[in-house]
């Protein structure tokens, strides 16, 4: 009859040093892991974070942009209402006294 034998017991014991040294290197292989991906995880969160900032100022911005523009659109709508002849000659005619000329004016060449 032939003997039975489990695969543990075939294959070579290996020496206590060997097994402490590989136990030693698996936790620093998972401590030094964790601790890379802690760092990624730090990096990744500082971005988005960072890129949340500078969208948020971004829409300030925008909005003080559109708000200048606004305001820019008004005082140009105001220039064109003050320089516009029909208030010019207005003003002139009633505070100022002034008549209009009857005759066009001439062209010096």
């Amino acid at each position: 009859m032939a003997e039975f034998t489990f695969p543990d017991e075939q294959a070579p014991k290996e020496s206590p040093s060997i097994v402490k040294e590989r136990k030693l290197l698996n936790r620093w292989s998972i401590f030094g892991l964790l601790i890379i991906s802690s760092v990624f995880v730090v990096l990744y969160v500082s971005n988005v974070v960072r890129v949340n900032t500078l969208l948020t100022a971004m829409q300030d911005h925008e909005k003080t942009l559109d708000s200048l523009l606004y305001v820019n659109q008004s005082l140009q709508n105001e220039i064109m209402q003050l320089q516009s002849t029909e208030r010019i000659t207005a003003i002139a005619q009633t505070k100022l006294k002034m008549i209009q000329n009857p005759q066009a004016p001439k062209r010096l060449q």
